[in-house]
This record gives C-alpha cells, structure tokens and sequence, in this order.
C-alpha cells in the first residue's frame, strides 16, 4: 500500500460527490493502485484544507464524461472515503508541534504550497501513516454527500494500459510517443510486471552498480526530493538512489541549460534527502538521462563533462554517477539500453 497527496484548487466537493479523482495527463496517476490511500489537498487563496482518507478502488482509466465544470481532466481514478476527515493547513503544523513531528508537518506544508500545480505528490509510507494518524486523531469529521449513480461515463471507460497507450500514440507506425508524460506512464506500467521486458532491462541497467536489485526497490515517479521539482522517475533501495530523467525528443544544445539544472537539482536536493529511505546512510546516486535513439553519440561527452562539474563539490559526501540511455521501439516492444552498450 502506497500513499499520495492529490491536489485541486477548487473542486474538491466534486471529488467527494463523484468519488472520482481527475488529471491532464496519464502519468500523474499511472503508479497509483487498488488498494492505496490518497489525501486531498484544495490550496486556494480561500481555503488551504486537506481530506482524507480515500482509498482506491479502480485504478487509471480514461473518461471523458465532464464532472468539472469545463475542465477536461480525463484521466481517472475512483476512490472512496474512509472516515473522512478534514484539516486546515495551519491546524496541521500546531498538532506537528504538539506530537513532537514539526519537521514532518513543516515538510507537508512545503510540498503542498510549492506543488500545489501539480496533479499528485508521491509520498512515503512514514509520511503516510503520519498525515493519516493526524486526521484520524485531530481533523474534523465531515459529511460525506456522495452521489455516484450520477456519474455514468458517456460510454465504456477505456482502463488506462500499456494497450492504451500503444493505440494512442500509435507506436505501430510512428515508433515514438507523442509525450514524455505516456512514455513515463508506459514505463511506470511495466514495471508493475516483473516478467516485462522493460522490468529485465531496468534490472540490467540499474545491476550495474552493486546493491540496486530493481524487485527490493521501490519505484516513485514525479518524486520530490527537496520541496519541488519532481524527478521523472526514481528508483530508491537502501543503498542506491536511481534516478532517470526523460527526454522525448534528440539532444540538442538548446537543452543543455535545461539539463545542467536538473543535474544540479536533482544531484543537490536528493543528497541526505530526508524523504529518502536512509537519510543518515551515503546512498549511492545513479543519474540516467534517456534519449531517443540516434546515431550521432558526441552530445555523451558534453553531458558527462557537466555533469561532472557538478557534482565535484559533493563527490566527497558520496558516490555519484552518470549513464546516457538510449531507447527505441521495434515490433511493438520499448527498449532501454546504455550508450556504453550500444557503442559496444
């Protein structure tokens, strides 16, 4: 069982009404599963309130049945109120101070603020059990008007899978995703079956270095390690922080700018990151930049090169490295592979 933070900025009541959550794209959802908790976070400049608990009881699917006044937030989860309680920021930091976990609740506080743009926020199982025990113990009860026989989806929802998403991007002719967002969602996908061939590829990459069993790990996307800006997709175990950043089109010097950034983010904030499963362990860190496959490799050098530059100041706090991945489509399969590989 997982947790997450969803938010919205004003259309929370439908949520409850409907018991169904929406969003933009399909990768904000694609990890979430039956079974997982789910808060709701409505930050405005008229209310900043959390609910919850809901629990999850379909996964990802498409609708386009309109439940939010002209907005088209099609990609769906259906979830259902526990005991469903309320509290407001403010009240959330008092009682993180009261049982002695202001960190915790400071830490809340800043994610919801500084993300309150996007869809879902994955968060631990420590942060978990914390945001839950704090409304089960302290947050006002409120009464839940439901009304699901109104929602009736304009015809059959399409469950969101890895078929979907071969059929909308239509990888049988163009071999390419039309959006990072389905290209992260397909991987998320796959990786939720081991006998998957992006679940071997992953293991091969990630068995590189010592100690990074991918089916001990645990797999995050749009993880946050600081207090904002959300890794593609991060791969956590005891002793290796993996995390693999998405490009869904060539490298070019134009991106550059962009990419030494996120090294610098990603490299700085994930470094004794108290989200991290051993915040007083020197986790090892493995960047992975994926391109499309091409045939001119030189932009390797370059990337390598900042990147080292980078982490030069934090190389003494532990060890960090760095792989270009390459992936292509053939036959209805994605394929992951090193550039070390390919030149191989």
């Amino acid at each position: 069982m997982r947790y997450y933070i969803l938010t919205t900025a004003k259309f929370v009541n439908e949520c409850i009404k409907f018991q169904v959550y929406g969003s933009t794209n399909s990768n904000w959802l694609a990890n979430i599963e039956l079974g997982d908790i789910v808060f709701i976070s409505q930050f405005s400049s008229k209310s900043q309130d959390i609910y919850g608990p809901f629990k999850v009881y379909k996964a990802l699917f498409y609708d386009k049945k309109i439940i939010y006044p002209n907005q088209k937030y099609f990609y769906r989860i259906k979830i259902k109120p526990l005991n469903l309680r309320t509290i407001e920021e403010t009240d959330l930091y008092l009682q993180g101070i009261k049982n002695k976990d202001l960190d915790l609740s400071f830490r809340f506080i800043s994610l919801i603020q500084q993300n309150k743009h996007l869809h879902s926020i994955s968060i631990t199982k420590n942060e978990g059990k914390f945001l839950l025990n704090i409304l089960t113990n302290y947050g006002k009860a409120i009464k839940v008007n439901t009304n699901t026989s109104n929602y009736l989806p304009d015809s059959k929802p399409s469950e969101v899978n890895l078929e979907f998403l071969e059929n909308k991007n239509r990888l049988f002719k163009k071999h390419a995703f039309s959006s990072e967002s389905d290209l992260e969602s397909y991987i998320i996908l796959s990786l939720k079956n081991k006998n998957s061939n992006i679940f071997k590829n992953f293991s091969e990459i990630l068995n590189y270095y010592p100690d990074n069993n991918l089916t001990t790990s645990i797999i995050y996307n749009q993880f946050i390690f600081g207090n904002a800006y959300p890794s593609d997709i991060a791969i956590i175990n005891s002793t290796n922080v993996n995390i693999f950043e998405l490009k869904n089109n060539l490298f070019s010097k134009l991106s550059l700018e962009m990419i030494k950034k996120e090294f610098k983010k990603y490299c700085y904030y994930s470094l004794y990151s108290p989200r991290l499963l051993s915040k007083n362990t020197k986790q090892r860190m493995n960047f992975f930049i994926a391109f499309p496959k091409s045939k001119d490799h030189s932009f390797d050098k370059i990337l390598k090169k900042e990147f080292g530059l980078i982490i030069n100041s934090i190389n003494k706090f532990r060890e960090n490295n760095f792989a270009t991945l390459e992936y292509y489509i053939d036959n209805n399969k994605l394929t992951f592979e090193t550039l070390q590989d390919v030149k191989n």
